[in-house]
């Protein structure tokens, strides 16, 4: 039980910090990089938090076991997933073109990627 505990807060955990990172990334890409200043900061805060929350719990409990494949070839597959369904999101509920979609779900899937193992591994990101 306490194994499933603690993967249950890792995920929480990772869930939260998934939500904010890429809508914060998704904020600075849209306002300052693309330039979409039609698009409100309720829209893109919903867009982003929706987004990846929607998208993270198939990376965690789907992809992992649909078959027995190494644990680096599942985080692919999920990661490609996520990718790809939030940059559809982004085109539709945003309605921004599908470059600019592409893109931003890209950048903000390999931050909330990386950042986490590299604030992990300076000693500055823990689970609770």
């Amino acid at each position: 039980m306490a194994g499933n505990i603690a993967f249950v807060h890792r995920f929480l955990t990772s869930l939260l910090f998934t939500d904010v990172t890429e809508t914060i990334v998704l904020i600075l890409l849209l306002k300052f990089v693309f330039r979409k200043h039609s698009l409100s900061l309720g829209q893109m805060i919903f867009a982003g938090l929706y987004a990846s929350f929607s998208t993270i719990s198939y990376v965690w409990f789907i992809f992992p076991y649909l078959t027995a494949w190494p644990a680096s070839t599942a985080v692919i597959f999920a990661e490609a997933f996520a990718f790809i369904v939030e940059a559809i999101f982004y085109r539709f509920v945003l309605r921004i073109d599908w470059k600019t979609a592409f893109l931003v779900s890209l950048v903000c899937n390999a931050v909330s990627y990386f950042l986490g193992p590299v604030l992990r591994s300076h000693g500055i990101w823990m689970y609770w």
